[in-house]
């Protein structure tokens, strides 16, 4: 693998590799283990690292008042070190690409090609790392992005393909 390849990993994706649960989480451990496994640099908005921490958290004490009928105190606790886990892992293993006033300018510029002003950020994110693909599962990103973007498992597939 070309050790220049980048992957700008959009929120859904960390979401759905971290929070239990969810429909995409096979695809998308897969696919950040291929990554790891070969040295592929993954990178985040880094705006979105509070938004994983928040949902991983939520997502965690749903599923135990789900299963319990109500959150106990030790589920909360546990639930709030499962996403600082999650957090911890993101800043362990993808940089953090920054966002700036260039890139809130970019996201507002961006509002005619795609309505999305959060998606935006992570667009003027890909461009600002000059990352080679982005990762998500978001249809209309993948539709308006100015850079190369792929579901998880589309990604997986052409990166495979690519180390044949």
């Amino acid at each position: 693998m070309d050790s220049n390849t980048t992957i700008l990993v959009d929120t859904n994706v960390w979401l759905d590799y971290y929070a239990l649960n969810r429909a995409g989480g096979a695809e998308a451990a897969e696919l950040l283990g291929f990554a790891f496994s070969h040295g592929i640099k993954l990178l985040y908005q880094a705006d979105i690292i509070k938004d994983v921490f928040y949902l991983v958290s939520a997502t965690t004490k749903r599923i135990a008042r789900e299963e319990k009928g109500a959150l106990s105190p030790s589920d909360a606790t546990a639930a709030n070190e499962f996403a600082w886990s999650a957090v911890n892992h993101m800043r362990e293993n993808a940089f953090a690409i920054s966002i700036g006033q260039s890139d809130v300018w970019y996201a507002a510029k961006m509002r005619s090609v795609h309505g999305d002003f959060e998606d935006n950020l992570v667009l003027a994110a890909a461009e600002r790392a000059n990352a080679t693909y982005l990762v998500t599962n978001d249809e209309q990103l993948i539709k308006h992005a100015p850079v190369t973007a792929l579901t998880p498992h589309d990604a997986l597939v052409y990166l495979r393909a690519k180390m044949e």
